[in-house]
């Protein structure tokens, strides 16, 4: 029996695509140098799970980005500190066709015709968007500003605001960590 599918490391991209049973039903899951996987389920119920799983609701995710960085419209979310997995979507969160693209593997957006973009991975693969590339642009950047604001409250919360967190140390500060845990505790 397959397991429901947790976004995890390596993750870079889920996309909604067609299936056999209806459009926007299944999701296109871009993974670093692997093959691409074709889940049988809708790409929000993906994210809503792996919200779950990595502590809170995808509501709550969401919250915590409005209330760190401001970001209300389409706002970017980190479902957990230990990897990278800071992801922004391309669309309203109600839109069945709302892409989650990972911040760590943009390598490049490329505007194409008729308002769509193709975005390029650093391990070659790419899926093409529909949105514009100055929208991309934008929702990318949000993802960085919420990555950057993250990035400097837990190193201010370590004393240590010179140094930013090295997440490829063979072992991990957990109490670095747990600082970046501790930004989502309400204020």
């Amino acid at each position: 029996m397959n397991q429901p599918y947790i976004i995890k490391k390596g993750d870079m991209a889920l996309q909604p695509c067609h299936l056999a049973i209806g459009q926007y039903e299944g999701t296109r899951v871009l993974r670093y140098k692997e093959d691409e996987d074709v889940i049988k389920e809708r790409t929000h119920k993906i994210i809503d799970r792996s919200c779950r799983f990595y502590g809170s609701s995808y509501v709550f995710k969401k919250e915590d980005t409005i209330r760190i960085t401001g970001i209300s419209s389409k706002p970017p979310i980190l479902f957990t500190p230990l990897f990278p997995t800071y992801f922004f979507p391309t669309h309203s969160d109600r839109k069945t066709q709302n892409t989650w693209i990972n911040i760590h593997y943009v390598q490049s957006i490329r505007s194409l015709k008729d308002k769509k973009c193709r975005v390029n991975f650093v391990d070659n693969q790419s899926i093409i968007v529909s949105i514009s590339a100055h929208s991309m642009h934008h929702q990318y950047l949000n993802g960085i500003y919420y990555y950057y604001m993250m990035d400097r409250a837990a190193r201010v919360a370590t004393f240590d605001p010179e140094s930013p967190i090295d997440y490829t140390k063979p072992q991990l500060n957990i109490y670095e960590a747990l600082a970046k845990y501790s930004l989502f505790e309400s204020k």
